[in-house]
């Protein structure tokens, strides 16, 4: 169905948001006008954004001036409840839909505006969720976007009966992120020593038993559990997708080796029968030839072309590293969650295009939104099993009541024992139950 949208300016941010609103998660074709004789003679479905109603019974969203700026400015962010849901720029107008400007409020989470101002970033310089608006007024495990378009789906059927919107459908995506496929196997002899040595030194005794047994083939490595989640993938109809660190060795990227004939073999089988991605490494932040030099590691040992990927340490600066990933050739990426907290980073459970603050202009970058690391709910949260299952619930249930996509990051060593990750492959697979159930 076609909706005409009247401003008096029609600027890149204003089509980028509603591009996405509209059409892309509404299921609209939208034509903008800003001429109001057009727009008044209009028969059918239309949406006055401006300063002042147009009609007794116009479809009025009065504006703020953030879609009209070609600039980022840090300015202050005064909280308005609109049916419980926390949004952005009020504006007092009786004759408006909504007495804020829902679309500025959409833009400023989806382009992550305030992730471009001054910030304390943790030590491995990244955004943290306690520096976002939406954790310091208590909705960061709500997907407040989606309500918001929920809202202006209700108004628009109100005023418009015949409207007919894209059915949403809710979704899961499992993704896995292989930092280290192995603990002990494939290393080559200088680390397997080396690992050794480190158990020894630190008495990480369980590590060196364990370390012990897989070197002498009386189990398999803890971190294999690659037939374990194939089964899962069988057993509950799961697409998931796998992320491989192919960087060089170095303090934060622990790999197996690139040579590895293992590690290729391990990557070329689980590529046959699932979506893959590249992950690109910790030294690669910032460095164009390192992230294309990662991707076509994968490239030649897949024989398929990249197109996805995570980022490691979820190591996220705004605009760069998306800049670079569209630089080289990447158009889906998966690193839009925070490493210190669950929840909905964008305040979206559905993917979206990027816009890109810093040159002004809208992408063909498609962001996947995550809502749930296992890793935030043992290391960062320090939440129990039970307690992380709460907390998985919850978003499960936030997530479904948008019709939005459900994403888990999960790592395969996280489905080992060691380091005291005992319990946590059971509440993945209760989870895995659960979305199976519902």
């Amino acid at each position: 169905m076609n909706l005409l949208l009247y401003s008096k300016t029609i600027s890149t941010r204003l089509t980028y948001v509603c591009q996405q609103v509209f059409s892309d998660w509404l299921g609209l074709s939208v034509r903008y006008t800003n001429s109001i004789a057009a727009y008044q003679n209009h028969i059918g479905i239309k949406v006055n954004y401006s300063d002042n109603s147009l009609s007794s019974n116009d479809f009025f969203l009065a504006k703020n001036t953030l879609l009209f700026e070609n600039n980022i400015k840090n300015r202050p962010l005064f909280p308005i409840l609109y049916n419980k849901i926390p949004a952005l720029f009020q504006i007092d107008r009786p004759d408006a839909v909504f007495p804020f400007d829902l679309l500025a409020t959409i833009f400023f989470h989806l382009s992550r505006y305030e992730e471009y101002w001054a910030f304390k970033a943790d030590r491995h310089g990244r955004f943290p969720a306690s520096e976002s608006w939406a954790y310091q007024n208590g909705c960061l495990q709500r997907p407040i976007v989606n309500l918001l378009v929920a809202e202006l789906k209700k108004e628009l059927k109100k005023r418009f009966p015949s409207i007919i919107f894209k059915k949403q459908v809710f979704q899961f995506q499992p993704t896995y992120d292989i930092d280290m496929a192995w603990a002990f196997r494939h290393k080559g002899w200088k680390r397997a020593i080396g690992g050794y040595v480190n158990d020894l030194t630190k008495g990480q005794f369980l590590s060196l038993k364990n370390r012990l047994k897989t070197h002498f083939g009386l189990q398999i490595d803890p971190f294999q559990k690659f037939d374990f989640l194939a089964n899962l993938s069988r057993k509950f109809d799961l697409a998931p997708i796998y992320f491989f660190l192919l960087g060089d060795y170095g303090l934060y990227d622990k790999n197996n080796s690139v040579a590895s004939t293992a590690f290729k073999n391990l990557i070329q089988e689980l590529s046959l029968n699932n979506q893959i991605g590249t992950h690109p490494s910790y030294q690669s932040i910032g460095n164009l030839p390192i992230i294309k030099k990662e991707k076509q590691r994968l490239a030649a040992i897949t024989n398929q072309e990249i197109h996805r990927s995570r980022q490691h340490y979820l190591t996220l600066y705004f605009p760069k590293t998306y800049q670079l990933l569209i630089e080289n050739g990447i158009t889906e990426d998966y690193s839009m969650g925070y490493a210190m907290d669950t929840g909905f980073r964008a305040g979206t459970a559905l993917p979206f295009f990027w816009y890109d603050l810093e040159k002004e202009t809208a992408t063909n970058l498609r962001i996947h939104p995550f809502q749930v690391m296992e890793v935030t709910l043992k290391e960062y949260l320090h939440l129990t099993p039970a307690a992380a299952k709460e907390r998985i619930q919850q978003l499960i249930a936030n997530t479904k009541a948008v019709d939005g996509v459900f994403c888990s990051l999960w790592h395969n060593s996280s489905f080992s024992e060691l380091d005291g990750w005992n319990d946590w492959e059971q509440v993945y697979v209760d989870m895995i139950e659960e979305l199976a159930i519902n």
